[in-house]
């Protein structure tokens, strides 16, 4: 059995544990954030975990309205310099809580009196005895070197995050919604696997997203990357039209996202583009009538933006796996990699 694909299917699982496990402390997170009136966030994070913090940003900043930005650990360890933090709400993301400059960013923030927050999957980690506040992502030991439960229980605990210190109603109840959407993608096995096995020679291609989705196109591009040796770029749909859409040439496989009816309108816009100059697009999205503007791809359940992006989460992970395998390649060892990398 793919340890990829059996953890795929964990993660459902993993977010009812999180949600269950972390409802003290995002109480007391949440008091604290109010209780500092903090008007600012800054998010440390490295790989799949950064893709899960700049999806952060773009939820904190459309609900609770304060700017978030994602930090540079650098200018704290190579330059050592003085930014300071102190009236910030500071989180560090990372699955095993061991990136070494992340963690310098929480230290740092923690020294000056910021709010910190770690969400790892080992509460056991620097990272996670660093920080004040630890949400833990509790989806177990994750084998396999392609992180996939740990990044939905990421997004998962942003979401909740988010909807708990905006008091959004619509998204507390996605909230409760979204681990029985996961288990409907993932009857969708058979569907996505026979969508993938048309890319299995495919050696580049483009993902593109755009609001809340982009972090997700980003993702995918990194999962076909390190599963499938695929050379994929993830671009902001919006920005693919400043000058990478002149690399698409007839047949050029392109990813699109589209998982929000306020955005289907600009995913339509651009999938007609593509095929006008010949590229092959491939939608992971929630709408029927959108889908058969394609040349293929995955209608994914969802009624609700949320709902539907955890279910594209969902799918496009399992097309990275099922594609792997199609090459005839290993998904839980990709050359070169280790499950745990660090940085300083």
């Amino acid at each position: 059995m793919v340890k990829m694909w059996t953890e795929i299917t964990e993660s459902a699982a993993g977010c009812r544990a999180a949600r269950e496990a972390g409802k003290e402390t995002m109480k007391a997170l949440v008091s604290a954030l109010r209780r500092k009136k903090v008007k600012s966030v800054v998010i440390a994070a490295r790989g799949t975990s950064d893709h899960a913090a700049f999806y952060a940003k773009y939820l904190i900043e459309t609900y609770v309205g304060v700017p978030v930005s994602l930090a540079a650990p650098s200018v704290f360890t190579v330059y050592d310099g003085k930014l300071s933090l102190k009236d910030c709400l500071v989180v560090g993301i990372s699955q095993s809580g061991k990136a070494a400059d992340a963690n310098e960013v929480l230290s740092r923030a923690r020294a000056q009196g910021a709010v910190t927050l770690a969400i790892t999957n080992n509460a056991d980690s620097p990272m996670a005895q660093t920080a004040e506040f630890h949400l833990h992502c509790s989806q177990g030991p994750e084998v396999s070197v392609a992180a996939t439960k740990t990044f939905v229980s990421q997004v998962y605990l942003a979401t909740w995050l988010t909807a708990e210190w905006s008091r959004d109603a619509e998204l507390k109840k996605a909230l409760r919604a979204i681990p029985g959407v996961l288990e409907k993608t993932y009857k969708l096995e058979e569907v996505i696997e026979q969508a993938a096995r048309r890319y299995r020679f495919a050696g580049d291609g483009f993902v593109l997203g755009r609001g809340f989705a982009y972090p997700i196109a980003l993702e995918f591009a990194l999962k076909t990357q390190e599963t499938c040796y695929v050379r994929s770029r993830g671009y902001s749909t919006s920005d693919f039209y400043h000058g990478p859409i002149a690399m698409i040439s007839d047949n050029t496989p392109v990813f699109l996202f589209a998982v929000d009816e306020r955005l289907y309108a600009d995913a339509e816009q651009m999938a007609a583009k593509l095929k006008e100059k010949g590229a092959d697009v491939f939608l992971f999205t929630n709408s029927a009538e959108l889908l058969s503007k394609a040349d293929d791809g995955v209608l994914v359940p969802g009624k609700t933006w949320a709902e539907a992006l955890f279910a594209a989460v969902a799918a496009m992970q399992i097309f990275a796996c099922k594609l792997s395998l199609a090459k005839g390649l290993n998904p839980d060892a990709p050359r070169g990699l280790s499950k745990v990398t660090i940085t300083k």
